[in-house]
C-alpha cells in the first residue's frame, strides 16, 4: 500500500510544482485544440476525484459522481494548490492509520442505474494514479500549446518512465 500511496504522492507533488509556475489566466485558459479544456479544469477533475476517495473512507463508501466541482479550484492557482495539500495530507495519514481494505465504489459507467461495487483501498489508489496520469498527460498538452516548460516526466505513465529507462540502459 505504501508504494501506491508514495506514486499518488508523486503525482500530487508534480501538480504543486506546476501550479507554483503558472499564473491564474494560464490555469484558466481554454485550449479550443483540445475540446476547450483548460489546465485548471483537468486539475480540478483530478482532485475532486482524491476528495472522493478520501471523503468516503470513514464510510466504506467511494462514490466518485459526487464531486463538488468548486470553480475556484479550475481558477484560482491558490485554491487549487491548497486543495492538492489537503489531499496529500490524507494520503500521507493513509500511511499511519490501519484502514479497513475493502469498500463499496460507484462511478457512472454510462448505464441507467450504478450499483456499488465491491473495491479495496489499494484498487482504488491504483485507479487514482491512472486517471491522475491521463489528466496529467492532456495537462502537458496544454501547457505545451501555452508555453510552459514541464519536466520530462510530468504525466508520464509509471510503466512508460521504466519502459523508456529500460531501453536507455539496452541502447
Amino acid at each position: 500500500m505504501e508504494r501506491l500511496l508514495r506514486a499518488n504522492l508523486h503525482y500530487l507533488q508534480q501538480a504543486v510544482a506546476l501550479l507554483k509556475r503558472l499564473e491564474d489566466g494560464q490555469f484558466a485558459q481554454a485550449v479550443a485544440s483540445l475540446h476547450g479544456s483548460s489546465v485548471g479544469g483537468h486539475m480540478r477533475h483530478c482532485i475532486d476525484h482524491y476528495l472522493s476517495f478520501l471523503g468516503g473512507l470513514d464510510s466504506g463508501r467511494v462514490d466518485y459522481d459526487d464531486r463538488k466541482r468548486d470553480l475556484g479550484l479550475e481558477t484560482l492557482t491558490n485554491e487549487a494548490s491548497a486543495a492538492v495539500e489537503e489531499v496529500m495530507q490524507g494520503l500521507e495519514v493513509l500511511m499511519e492509520d490501519k484502514m479497513p481494505v475493502g469498500l463499496l465504489v460507484k462511478m457512472d459507467c454510462g448505464g441507467e442505474h450504478i450499483d456499488w461495487q465491491p473495491s479495496t483501498i489499494g484498487r482504488e489508489l491504483q485507479f487514482l494514479v491512472s486517471h491522475t496520469v491521463h489528466h496529467f498527460a492532456m495537462v502537458g498538452g496544454i501547457c505545451r500549446i501555452l508555453g510552459v516548460n514541464l519536466e520530462d516526466d510530468f504525466g508520464v505513465a509509471p510503466s512508460t518512465l521504466r519502459h523508456r529507462a529500460q531501453l536507455e540502459c539496452s541502447g
